[in-house]
């Protein structure tokens, strides 16, 4: 008996091993569909409430990094929506013109000159790395070239990088300079550069950068907002990303543009493409979190963060057979580091989950991406927990 008993253990072992998923602990028994640890959104509550009041004077800042899910901006478009229907707009937030990943957000047209190439995806990088926090940038190396933004809102933000061998740019609000001088950005080592301007109320207006002579321009992208209360969503999101892009990137230069940007929650949506990869553990994915979990509270001390696990996959049996311990890695990672966590996998319901979805529509044939409405449909369950822990936050009305 204890023969049988050794080597059935050994086939186990040997099993998990095969397909790269050793060192496994113990998935969830139960799927949770909540704010797991709601206690780190407090100062993210607290702002919401001071902007629902009228006491704060300025937008609720959120920004999302994560994968293609992130990337469309079509899960976060929704949750935009719920966020500012309830707390008010606060503008659309840090955008990149001519963003290949991304939809066309409502009531913002960009675009772009011919000169312009898209660097941090499809082999075009720098040697700085600097691409935060959107992971790519708009770079040309001719003069007379512009990029544009035209939206509703009156506080502007320019970033870009100042290197050697740097250009120079104008930046004009609505056809007039708005620089004393053109900016130029040369420099002996690479850095962060930005410039801020504000309207005095908010109106329809176009920000064009230009460039002004031969030399490297890097644009990371122009963030506009209401300087009135209300939420701001950015999305930061990359095909095929996953986490560890983050630690790629220039630290100073993230960690800068993060700051600057004063967000009041950071939310942390990877997984699906780490679930299929050949040398995924638990533990080390676990380790990896947290080291970016620091990162992002090292840029921001003062801000919230949750970290969103990904829908179900189904593509792959082994990616499939994963997610339980992906998703239970990524909540303990959360928990370590004083951040709140929910789970897409486990509010679509779980193991086989993205084949009941397709049945109904909400997924799309690949098996792991959803449909418009299936993105809609997750964006609702999320934006409706969160919504119950900020209720349940509150203290209690006294008699």
């Amino acid at each position: 008996m204890k023969l049988l008993v050794t080597f059935a253990a050994c086939l186990l072992f040997f099993a998990f091993s095969k397909t790269g998923t050793a060192q496994l602990s113990s998935p969830p028994t139960k799927p949770t569909h909540k704010i797991e640890n709601p206690k780190a959104l407090a100062s993210f509550f607290a702002a919401l409430k001071a902007s629902h009041s009228g006491q704060r004077l300025e937008p609720v800042r959120i920004m999302q990094f994560g994968d293609s899910h992130t990337a469309a901006d079509i899960l976060t478009a929704q949750i935009r929506r719920r966020f500012q229907s309830d707390f008010g707009d606060g503008g659309p937030g840090f955008i990149v013109p001519r963003n290949p990943m991304s939809t066309r957000r409502r009531g913002v047209s960009t675009g772009a000159s011919d000169g312009w190439v898209i660097e941090g995806i499809g082999g075009r990088t720098a040697p700085d790395n600097i691409y935060a926090p959107a992971g790519i940038a708009l770079a040309t190396n001719q003069s007379n070239e512009k990029v544009w933004l035209q939206t509703f809102a009156n506080h502007f933000e320019v970033y870009y990088v100042v290197q050697p061998g740097g250009g120079s740019i104008d930046i004009q609000v609505d056809g007039n300079s708005v620089l004393d001088t053109p900016i130029l950005l040369t420099a002996r080592a690479p850095r962060l550069g930005s410039f801020f301007y504000d309207e005095p109320s908010p109106a329809t207006h176009r920000v064009e950068v230009h460039s002004l002579s031969p030399g490297k321009v890097r644009l990371l992208g122009i963030a506009s907002e209401e300087i009135n209360p209300g939420v701001v969503y950015d999305v930061f999101g990359i095909n095929g990303a996953r986490a560890s892009r983050l630690l790629s990137w220039n630290p100073t230069a993230f960690s800068s543009v993060v700051a600057k940007r004063e967000p009041n929650l950071i939310i942390l949506a990877f997984g699906t493409n780490e679930a299929g990869d050949a040398d995924w553990t638990p533990l080390s994915y676990e380790q990896l979190l947290k080291r970016v979990l620091r990162l992002l509270r090292a840029a921001s001390p003062a801000a919230s963060i949750l970290v969103m696990a990904p829908p179900d996959r189904g593509d792959l049996a082994l990616a499939s057979r994963r997610m339980p311990f992906l998703v239970s890695s990524e909540r303990r990672a959360a928990i370590a580091e004083g951040a709140a966590f929910w789970s897409a996998y486990d509010a679509m319901g779980g193991p086989g989950s993205i084949n009941v979805w397709l049945s109904r529509g909400l997924a799309q044939a690949d098996h792991v991406h959803l449909s418009t409405p299936g993105y809609t449909r997750l964006a609702d369950l999320f934006y409706e927990d969160m919504m119950r822990a900020y209720e349940e936050a509150k203290p209690p009305n006294r008699r």
